[in-house]
């Protein structure tokens, strides 16, 4: 039997504090004058909010005693619904404190996947902000309360709610103190949601071993310190934004500088006022970024941590650190973050090489995923994994249902491990889209399709795009009769599912020239993605109908 093992936890330096709450405290007793969080808060109209270690470990308290005086037990589900805030970071936090489990929600899922999520983690305490962008997430949590057995308290920042919540205690402070005490790292702490492969988001529950480890060695990875001041608008209700942007900034010191919705010419103004001395964006973002007509004029000579191809490096004041390189990793949702991973100071003709090597106290194998047979170095087959940051479960799921016998996560990626034990990735065995970062079910969006009144066939796929990594692109053929346009797909969509879910493309195909297998059953995949690319490279009909040539 072929096991790969990562170095022990036990003996790797630098980790510290495995539950969330202990996390934050031994932050702000190491840190407690540095600027933790900067942000721009539009509810203040733009007024800067500079919150150090001390503050947001006292803001985190004032949450977690406002959740005992609430009557919250130890293991229910605390929701936070928010944008990137400094609230948002103290309710995690405090739900932590108050031996809840916190579950951050996604700010872009529209109000029927929202009530998937509050029902399947069973939220009895839901934070939220009145609005963000054109969302009222306010307003359309109230109209969902009703229909939600769990669902105890609301509390809205900057109303009387959240006033309540955090200023009209009356629990005494060593209230909180003794439930924080109770909280072990194995102890259940975080549902993250992604979308799966089904038509449902799956529900990843953690204990709070998972984050805070990720936290500690994140902050390794990327060469993070006091002197960090990172920008990022990844959302914390994501793997990479809570656990490789948020908590390790936070475990090295250093000041996450927080931008609530991404824009291109506010990340700019940010950095340069800032001083931020690492970008941490998605590919798509670090484009729209240079494409901005500031780029060239913003003084961005603060930037350290940036990478040879980067367009921070490119740019004219910028001279970064020549021995830093964006760590290249293997990870997913069901393990908090990375699994596999090369440093940041790993040379970069390394890095093309592989996806690097275990993480402490991680374990992996190699099968046939047709006869389950281990396989050997060098040997490509499906990567199936087990290790101390991995989820417990998906929520709706028993152990058994997402684990085989030995403990082990099948992840449904192929790849193999090479003679000197690095893990090289080889592809996707699942039909997930990657998009700017984000996981996009097909299943999702075809189930979807079936109530579309003109729609007959649907094939979602993920097309190459340079900047995106996939596009989402919906193959349509029509009923008899039935015209729709591009636009009527997307806003059909738009209304059922998150908008980074919507199709960018819609491509209609006529009856029969969607290509099928022999049977009719199955769509072929390759012969389809040929015709979508060579569609792509011309202009499409606005309107189609299913009698169009």
């Amino acid at each position: 039997m072929t096991t790969w093992e990562g170095p022990a936890v036990e003996s790797f330096p630098g980790v510290g504090a495995l539950t969330m709450g202990a996390f934050l405290e031994e932050a702000a007793h190491r840190f407690g004058p540095n600027e933790a969080l900067v942000f721009d808060d539009p509810v203040l109209d733009g007024a800067t909010a500079r919150w150090t270690y001390a503050d947001l470990l006292a803001e985190a308290r004032r949450v977690g005693l406002g959740l005992l005086d609430l009557g919250l037990e130890s293991g229910e589900a605390v929701g936070i619904l928010m944008g990137n805030r400094p609230e948002a970071v103290a309710s995690i936090f405090g739900a932590a404190l108050a031996g809840a489990v916190a579950v951050p929600m996604s700010t872009f899922a529209p109000p029927p996947e929202l009530a998937f999520m509050l029902e399947r983690a069973e939220v009895t305490v839901l934070l939220t902000q009145d609005r963000l962008l054109r969302r009222r997430l306010a307003s359309d949590v109230h109209s969902l309360a009703p229909e939600l057995a769990t669902l105890r308290h609301i509390a809205v920042v900057g109303t009387s709610s959240w006033a309540r919540l955090v200023e009209r205690h009356e629990l005494s402070p060593a209230a909180l103190d003794r439930r924080a005490a109770t909280v072990t790292p194995d102890d259940d702490a975080l549902v993250i949601f992604s979308s799966g492969t089904t038509s449902q988001p799956k529900a990843m529950l953690h204990c709070h071993r998972s984050p805070t480890l990720q936290f500690w060695l994140q902050a390794q990875i990327f060469g993070r310190h006091e002197a960090t001041r990172m920008w990022s608008a990844l959302p914390i209700f994501w793997t990479a934004g809570l656990n490789t942007a948020m908590g390790p900034t936070l475990a090295a010191g250093g000041c996450w500088v927080m931008q609530e919705a991404f824009e291109p010419g506010a990340a700019l103004a940010l950095m340069e006022r800032e001083r931020v001395t690492e970008p941490y964006s998605l590919p798509h973002q670090t484009g729209a970024i240079e494409e901005h007509p500031d780029w060239a004029t913003t003084d961005l000579s603060s930037l350290r941590c940036v990478f040879g191809k980067s367009a921070f490096a490119r740019h004219p004041s910028v001279h970064g650190d020549t021995a830093w390189n964006m760590p290249v990793g293997y990870g997913l949702s069901e393990t908090c973050a990375s699994f596999v991973t090369h440093w940041s100071d790993t040379p970069r003709e390394l890095l093309r090489q592989s996806m690097g090597r275990l993480l402490p106290g991680n374990e992996l194998r190699v099968v046939d995923s047709d006869t389950g047979a281990e396989l050997g170095p060098e040997q490509d087959g499906e990567l199936v994994i087990k290790g101390p940051t991995l989820m417990r479960r998906y929520l709706g799921r028993t152990p058994e249902e997402c684990f085989d016998a030995d403990g082990f996560f099948h992840t449904g990626d192929a790849g193999f491990v090479d003679h000197d034990g690095y893990v090289h990735w080889t592809g996707r065995r699942t039909e997930m889209i990657k998009t700017g970062g984000a996981n996009v079910s097909p299943a999702e969006l075809e189930v979807q399709l079936r109530a579309c009144p003109p729609v007959k066939l649907s094939r979602v796929l993920g097309i190459a795009d340079p900047r995106l990594d996939q596009i989402v692109v919906a193959c349509i053929t029509l009923k008899e009769g039935a015209d729709a346009t591009e636009a009527d797909i997307q806003a059909f969509l738009g209304e059922r599912v998150a908008t980074y879910k919507v199709p960018k493309r819609v491509l209609f195909f006529d009856e029969g020239e969607i290509p099928m297998t022999g049977s009719d059953i199955k769509v072929r995949d390759a012969d389809l993605i040929a015709l979508v690319e060579a569609r792509l490279a011309q202009p499409e009909p606005v309107l189609r109908t299913s009698g169009d040539r």
